[in-house]
């Protein structure tokens, strides 16, 4: 039985060299960013820097989840530190929050006070932006349909190139126009698009430290795909979480209509839960005769 959910991950020595490297690109384009747009007094490309720095944060934080898996559990964190990388997301989303303020209000200033500035240099830094988050992009291609957090990263950096190819379009604009208060302009644009990937992290890593259902996961289709397995007559009591970033929790009630084929059925279920992207589920099983109590989910 197979409904295509599941998110291993075949090579992590890979995938960690390609977080390293998107890393270490990012970081130096940001430098880059941020010392032409003093330099040029360009309020879009000290926007995208400060966009590009929340990417280097996910990409950091997927890294970290990986990382935080290896750390063994102890007597008192039974379950790791893994929960850490839902605590980073969250403030992380905080701090992006900030910078979301200040991209806009900056973006407003130039737009009412417009200095001159160079298009030129505008269109050229972007454009490296282009390339750098194109090639990072590949480095996650191939693995990106094994994970959720790397199939993430892998359009985001995308989304990412297409911003730094709009920037580039306005330096070029700027270049020939002079319209100087379109570098405002494209300072609020990126600020909207940095508001929407904010929300989402903030709203996905809140419920996650709440320890609700997360977004990628649909309960309801969960225990439909449970109850397929043969002997498996009811579920109740679900109840799923996330332990990190990328893996989750399930505890549930299993009415059976036998115990002598239970050792089937529980492997059947642990198959069944990991194709969506649950490793670690605690489940009890019943009989009628019990007759426990239903709490739909």
């Amino acid at each position: 039985m197979s409904h295509n959910h599941s998110h291993t991950i075949t090579s992590p020595n890979e995938i960690n060299r390609s977080f390293m490297i998107g890393i270490a690109l990012n970081v130096s384009y940001v430098i880059v960013e941020i010392i032409y747009g003093f330099k040029n007094n360009s309020t879009s490309l000290l926007s995208d820097a400060a966009h590009n720095v929340g990417d280097i944060s996910g990409l950091f934080l997927a890294f970290l989840a990986f990382k935080l898996q290896t750390i063994k559990p102890s007597k008192i964190f039974s379950y790791g530190f893994k929960k850490g990388s839902i605590v980073t997301s969250f403030i992380n989303s905080i701090l992006l929050a900030f910078a979301i303020g200040a991209i806009a209000w900056e973006g407003v200033h130039k737009i009412m006070n417009p200095s001159p500035l160079s298009g030129t240099i505008i269109m050229w830094v972007a454009l490296m932006g282009v390339v750098i988050n194109f090639a990072s992009a590949l480095l996650f291609k191939r693995n990106q349909k094994e994970d959720l957090n790397i199939k993430a990263a892998y359009w985001h950096l995308m989304a990412d190139a297409l911003v730094s190819l709009g920037v580039v379009a306005s330096g070029i604009i700027i270049h020939y126009t002079k319209y100087y208060a379109l570098d405002g302009i494209m300072a609020i644009v990126i600020a909207v698009v940095v508001l929407f990937s904010t929300w989402s992290l903030f709203k996905d890593s809140a419920i996650a430290i709440l320890d609700g259902v997360p977004n990628a996961i649909n309960p309801e289709e969960v225990k439909a795909h449970l109850l397929e397995v043969k002997g498996v007559k009811s579920i109740h009591h679900i109840h799923i979480w996330g332990i990190s970033t990328n893996e989750n929790a399930l505890t549930a009630h299993i009415l059976v209509d036998n115990l002598q084929s239970l050792p089937q059925i529980k492997a059947l279920l642990k198959e069944e839960l990991e194709e969506h992207n649950i490793k670690h589920s605690t489940l009890e099983f019943e009989i009628i005769e019990e007759n426990c109590i239903e709490i739909n989910i």
